[in-house]
């Protein structure tokens, strides 16, 4: 996506640049003091693209953006099924974490010699911790598929804007080059 996106920012600031060179461009006229003479001005420029490889590669841009936009879209179902499953296993967690957390209050009631702190309460204790270890990665897991889910919304919404400036800079200029 951000290859696209990189190659879509290129292109349209390279067609900003063109844009405002043929307004300059338009804007001369008799009386400006700045024209001149350039000697072999009437020969083609080597860097000079034809009309038809211009569109096609203006073309190729959008098509390979519209393809990683929705590549992204898969992407972004995947990464929303992540967080529902993630969240599912923290809830399933938690009537473990209830559970042992229960028994261990229960036996903390024993009454005086017989609140021993033995194997089954050792027991416990690990479990507890072993639940919310896992609780615990399982939420900075979720963290960090939120911050993913929001930075992909962001970087999507910034594409689909540049395919949009795109094409519609791409038939301004299809539209000048038709009529000049």
């Amino acid at each position: 996506m951000r290859k696209a996106r990189y190659l879509l920012d290129r292109d349209l600031k390279e067609k900003f640049t063109a844009q405002s060179i043929d307004e300059h461009a338009l804007d001369l006229n008799l009386i400006n003091s700045s024209l001149y003479l350039k000697k072999g001005i009437t020969h083609m420029n080597p860097r000079s693209v034809s009309e038809p490889f211009w569109e096609e590669y203006s073309d190729e841009n959008i098509k390979n953006a519209e393809t990683q936009r929705l590549n992204a879209d898969q992407l972004h179902c995947v990464i929303e099924q992540s967080i529902k499953n993630t969240e599912k296993a923290i809830r399933d967690k938690e009537p473990y974490l209830k559970l042992t957390h229960t028994r261990l209050d229960i036996r903390h009631k024993r009454p005086s010699v017989e609140l021993v702190y033995d194997t089954s309460q050792k027991r416990l204790i690990e479990e507890i911790r072993e639940i919310e270890c896992e609780i615990q990665k399982l939420q900075e897991r979720l963290d960090e598929s939120h911050v993913r889910l929001r930075n992909f919304d962001r970087d999507k919404l910034v594409l689909e804007k540049d395919i949009e400036t795109k094409t519609i800079t791409i038939f301004f200029d299809e539209a000048e080059c038709h009529e000049g």
